[in-house]
């Protein structure tokens, strides 16, 4: 009986402290808030690929410019 009556009370104390939490924001405010975020993840993703961009440009331009470079001099020398 004990068990069930402290189980009782700590489940009110649950609900009671579920119910003193945030007051529901407008719609309005939920959209802005939504926007804000989804502005700043895409400010952070547009710059992450920008980066990664610039990286791969970096070491595929340097890759295919070696190969045009030994392939000229390969036709160089068989000639």
């Amino acid at each position: 009986m004990k068990k069930v009556i402290l189980s009782s009370l700590a489940l009110g104390l649950v609900f009671t402290i579920q119910s003193c939490g945030e007051k529901a924001m407008d719609p309005a405010a939920v959209q802005a808030k939504v926007d804000s975020l989804a502005a700043i993840k895409m400010q952070e993703i547009q710059a992450n690929a920008a980066a990664e961009c610039e990286t791969r440009m970096t070491t595929e331009l340097k890759s295919m410019t070696d190969s045009m470079v030994n392939a000229m001099q390969m036709a160089n020398a068989a000639n």
